[in-house]
């Protein structure tokens, strides 16, 4: 028997070592590597995520600019495994994010440097996204960064970024979307993920639920912090459409800094906070703005055809705790 036991615990060290050899990671550089040919059956494929930001801002540029493509769906743990630190999505892309654009077998890594990329390729009679003039254009630049989370520091800077603020708000969903989730799927995360915060975060979210983990001073503290500087982040973003007159944040011309920020509002959107935001009347304009971005049709093809029914159920769930539950709502408002 302590020789079986043994030969048993020696499989399962050898089965570790190799596994994890075969999910090793590293960074990546953003734009495109043409140095790198991977294997493609189209001339654009996308690999992402229906949930991930990123992702959902690089699907929108595309669905803009008609470049077709084939899209890649890759799960975050939040829509079902982490196949993002898969051996076959590793040899996409090492570093373990999404998304991923490839084209030609050439992936290009970041989604503002595969925003950019996305606008050398747009499709015969497309309109651009990029103002000619160099002066809005470095506007555009400033208002896209200040959408952008970083992949090294994604809470780093709330009061500068609003993509920083993002994480943060993101929480009640990520809690609320794990109970859908079983947990050995999530060890895999304990397992091989090189942040293990964020596997310790779901096993801990699995277990305790959404009331109990709000109550959780650090997560309570990182959310309300990203709530308040949010808060700012669309105030001078309605300061800046009463200024430039409309629609867009540039004014007349729909630009990638839109693409960027309506992804911002379409997380605030499934977490219940627009609601919060919007509820006081002050942010009248900043309302007709979401509404304007919903109705262009790459909203449709980038967003709601791509859309996860898991992250659909939470959002649900998650608002219909927040009606329905006051301690909930204290929680996360007072």
């Amino acid at each position: 028997m302590t020789y079986l036991l043994l030969g048993g615990v020696a499989v399962l060290v050898a089965w570790f070592v190799i596994e994890k050899a075969r999910r090793r990671s590293h960074p990546v550089t953003g734009g495109l590597k043409s140095d790198i040919t991977l294997p493609h059956d189209a001339p654009f494929e996308l690999y992402g995520n229906a949930f991930s930001h990123c992702s959902r801002k690089t699907r929108l540029v595309v669905a803009e600019l008609g470049i077709p493509y084939t899209h890649k769906p890759i799960d975050l743990i939040e829509t079902g495994s982490y196949e993002t630190i898969s051996p076959h999505y590793l040899r996409i892309n090492p570093a373990g994010i999404v998304p991923t654009l490839v084209h030609h077998g050439h992936p290009i890594y970041e989604s503002d440097d595969i925003m950019a990329y996305a606008t050398t390729q747009a499709a015969d009679g497309a309109p651009s996204l990029v103002p000619d003039d160099p002066a809005a254009r470095a506007e555009m630049d400033k208002w896209i960064l200040r959408g952008t989370i970083s992949s090294d520091e994604p809470m780093g800077h709330l009061e500068t970024s609003a993509g920083s603020c993002i994480p943060g708000l993101t929480l009640p969903i990520f809690v609320t979307a794990i109970r859908y989730i079983a947990l050995h799927r999530i060890a895999v995360g304990l397992l091989f993920h090189p942040d293990k915060r964020r596997p310790i975060f779901f096993a801990a979210s699995k277990i305790r639920r959404l009331k109990v983990m709000l109550q959780t001073a650090p997560l309570r503290d990182i959310m309300h912090r990203s709530r308040d500087h949010m808060r700012s982040h669309l105030t001078d973003l309605q300061a800046q459409l009463a200024a430039t007159g409309g629609p867009w944040i540039l004014g007349a011309q729909f630009t990638l800094a839109d693409i960027s920020w309506s992804c911002i509002f379409l997380r605030l959107d499934e977490t219940g906070w627009l609601d919060h935001f919007f509820s006081g009347g002050e942010f009248a304009r900043l309302s007709d703005y979401y509404v304007a971005l919903r109705a262009r049709p790459s909203w449709h093809d980038a967003i709601t055809e791509k859309s996860h029914p898991l992250i659909d159920g939470a959002s649900h769930d998650l608002k219909q705790a927040i009606a329905q539950d006051e301690r909930i709502r204290e929680l996360l408002y007072a």
